[in-house]
């Protein structure tokens, strides 16, 4: 009868251990966070372009200012996370770089990892326009450059967010070329795009997957993806089932050096299926909308007028002053703009739409809701939700991680999870529901806990380096939800594990 009894208990134990624990849940409602911050890869940059035959390296101090709010062409103060970089090889357009040349590009590299920024990478050889001789390098030499760069471009990918086709003609832009033919000018062949094609090809390969590569006009890629049949009313704009693959279509993507200039973005817009080119905005305006949902897109402003006079104004003024500034940067995804050019036209924006348009340039993730544990138990499945919107013009456009966060108030230790969860898609005005059902992957010791949301840089080199994770724009009793010296975002602060 004793051993009976003794099996009875032990059932009966076992059987509550197997009743599934209704959690105690809370509902947290955040305050949107509309102060102006900065964050990786996105936002205002600052240009610094140097030569081969006058360089100037790049000083830790002033970028280190830099990321604070600091005066820009144009009237206004902004802060910069994000670096324009270009390097103009102008001794080297019939030789190998140097060594020296090589060892001062990866000391500049050195310098924006230690400061916490992110390149905008671009390499040219002249800046001599706009008539013959433009001074540019020739195929050959420029495939052999790209050989030299290819381990540099490897070694430093992590704190390169993006890199710019340049190489061809002055500033890099393509347009002009005395070996690729000249775009406004004339004669343009059949092989000089196949020679262009072939550098875009080059570039792809030597860069590493994970980056995207931005061409200057989007007749440029589609000459590179449909050859001698591209065609503005033929596009085959990249869609989300290939997108972030890491194919050609999904790597190259668009920059606009000369945005709200006028309606068509002085030649940006020209499709070169026949010559001479002709402007077609309906149809390839419409292409670069629809690809930089997937793809990084910025460049600069540009006045337009010969003496550097806006003469696109009211057009590319702020949309409550009668233009279409915030509208236009919407409609392309636009991540990136120059804080030093044009001020003729950003400064239009002065004190009026200038602080939507810093607070909305790439990503802004806003926490709107989250619903937690109140108790957590080792062993059983922890229900979180959380609500985000982008209210940005474009999702990130690089790959991060997404992580949970647990730390112990007494002991400090932390114990991090991921999700699965991809912020290259958080679209722009989308609502991301994210409800997880997790099993935390390792024994958590009996105590009070913080909860965080920590969205970090993949790149093991800066993987713990909070400049380089992204921040929340939420707040919880009017305190910032965001931790500086960690780089997480407190979603709530009373969990206990039992």
């Amino acid at each position: 009868m004793k051993k009976q009894i003794i099996y009875l208990s032990i059932l009966v134990l076992s059987c509550f251990s197997c009743i599934d624990r209704e959690p105690a849940l809370v509902e947290v409602f955040y305050e949107t966070d509309n102060d102006e911050f900065i964050n990786p890869e996105r936002g205002f940059y600052r240009p610094f372009g140097t030569s081969a035959s006058n360089f100037e390296p790049l000083e830790e101090q002033i970028l280190l200012n830099l990321r604070n709010p600091n005066p820009a062409a144009g009237g206004f103060s902004v802060g910069s996370s994000l670096t324009y970089r270009s390097y103009q090889l102008d001794l080297f357009k019939d030789k190998p770089i140097s060594h020296e040349m090589l060892i001062a590009i990866q000391k500049d590299m050195d310098i924006i990892r230690k400061v916490g920024n992110k390149l905008v990478l671009r390499f040219s050889y002249s800046n001599s326009c706009c008539e013959p001789p433009f001074k540019d390098a020739p195929k050959n030499i420029i495939l052999e450059h790209l050989n030299q760069l290819k381990s540099i471009l490897e070694k430093n990918i992590d704190v390169i967010s993006v890199v710019q086709m340049g190489l061809i003609g002055p500033w890099g832009e393509q347009f002009y070329s005395d070996f690729f033919g000249d775009l406004e000018h004339g004669p343009v062949t059949d092989q000089n795009w196949l020679d262009r094609n072939e550098v875009i090809d080059k570039l792809l390969e030597v860069v590493p997957v994970s980056r995207m590569v931005q061409v200057r006009a989007p007749y440029y890629k589609l000459r590179a993806m449909d050859g001698v049949k591209a065609h503005p009313e033929k596009t085959n704009p990249l869609t989300i089932d290939n997108a972030f693959n890491g194919s050609k279509i999904a790597r190259l993507a668009h920059h606009n050096d000369c945005i709200l200039a006028n309606y068509d973005d002085y030649w940006t817009y020209n499709s070169f299926h026949e010559w001479p080119a002709v402007s077609d905005t309906l149809n390839l305006k419409k292409y670069v909308a629809e690809e930089t949902k997937f793809l990084v897109f910025g460049g600069e402003t540009c006045p337009g007028g010969e003496n550097g006079e806006d003469v696109y104004s009211p057009y590319n003024d702020c949309n409550a002053e009668g233009g279409g500034a915030q509208t236009y940067l919407k409609r392309f995804h636009t991540s990136f703009l120059n804080t030093a050019w044009s001020g003729a036209v950003n400064g239009d924006w002065t004190n009026k739409c200038i602080d939507e348009i810093k607070r909305n340039l790439g990503y802004r993730f806003v926490i709107k809701r989250g619903v937690f544990p109140k108790e957590i138990y080792n062993g059983e499945i922890i229900n979180i939700e959380l609500d985000i919107v982008n209210e940005g013009y474009a999702s990130n456009y690089n790959y991060r991680f997404v992580e949970l966060i647990l730390k112990n108030k007494e002991s400090k230790k932390t114990f991090k999870t991921k999700i699965d969860s991809d912020p290259r898609y958080w679209f722009t005005d989308e609502l991301q529901n994210i409800k997880l059902n997790i099993l935390w992957p390792e024994a958590l010791p009996k105590g009070n806990y913080e909860l965080y949301l920590n969205l970090p840089d993949p790149e093991p080199t800066i993987y713990n380096r909070p400049e380089y994770s992204i921040r929340l724009a939420g707040k919880l009793n009017t305190n910032s939800i965001w931790e500086p010296s960690t780089g997480w975002n407190l979603l709530y602060s009373d969990i206990k594990v039992k």
